[in-house]
């Protein structure tokens, strides 16, 4: 394993941990890379922001929806964790 690798995870990696990160709940190591590869990834700080905002239904309105690819990934993650259905 590279030491990029040990370090840090990748974004789909990242998004994976996305609810346990907002919960605290990642242990000591995961978060510690979650952390570093939110510190350098634009793309999944907005992701982060999104998620946590989509707690809040208030924040979004008629003029300022969710995002399509976030509520795409999400009913993925949901899916694949059998949360919901895939009818």
């Amino acid at each position: 394993m590279s030491l990029f690798y040990a370090l840090y995870y990748p974004c789909d990696k990242v998004r994976d941990f996305a609810y346990d990160y907002l919960e605290g709940k990642l242990g000591l190591l995961t978060g510690f890379r979650f952390k570093r590869h939110l510190r350098g990834c634009e793309e999944c700080q907005e992701y982060i922001k999104l998620y946590r905002m989509a707690a809040d239904p208030s924040k979004f309105t008629f003029e300022n929806p969710l995002p399509s690819e976030f509520l795409d990934h999400t009913l993925q993650f949901l899916k694949e964790r059998g949360v919901v259905g895939d009818g």
